[in-house]
């Protein structure tokens, strides 16, 4: 008559294999969370970026003797209603700044800055362009 093995419990085989098992899955984890952290970073830069470039655009677009009078460092503050898309960014906050480019009341110095908080850290995109009496 046969002997059973009357022995309880899992093979090292079985065992290794489910470290294996665990480690992968615990890997593909991390993996995939760091990648949805640097997708989701790269979108609030994208959204910063696009808010402070539609501002420089709409400048540009405004005749040289109306650009608002927004000096530095203060500038002024542009608002939610101005850019609805600020609300897409998390505390944020953005400013224009108009000054005279080296003494020349005839080229403007724009710097846009947009100001968001993403994980208790302050995040900023600042553009800056000239815009001259006489065009680009």
């Amino acid at each position: 008559m046969p002997v059973l093995n009357t022995k309880r419990g899992f093979t090292l085989v079985e065992i290794l294999l489910s470290i294996f098992l665990i480690l992968a899955i615990v890997s593909i984890l991390f993996a995939t969370s760091g990648t949805f952290v640097s997708s989701r970073k790269s979108s609030l830069q994208g959204v910063a970026t696009k808010i402070a470039s539609r501002e420089i655009e709409n400048l540009r677009n405004t005749a040289f003797a109306s650009l608002p009078n927004c000096p530095s460092p203060t500038g002024c503050n542009i608002t939610v209603a101005e850019e609805p898309d600020l609300s897409k960014l998390p505390s944020s906050s953005a400013t224009k700044t108009i000054d005279d480019y080296e003494s020349s009341n005839k080229i403007k110095l724009v710097t846009i800055n947009v100001n968001w908080t993403e994980n208790a850290a302050t995040q900023n995109i600042k553009l800056e362009t000239l815009i001259s009496e006489n065009g680009l």
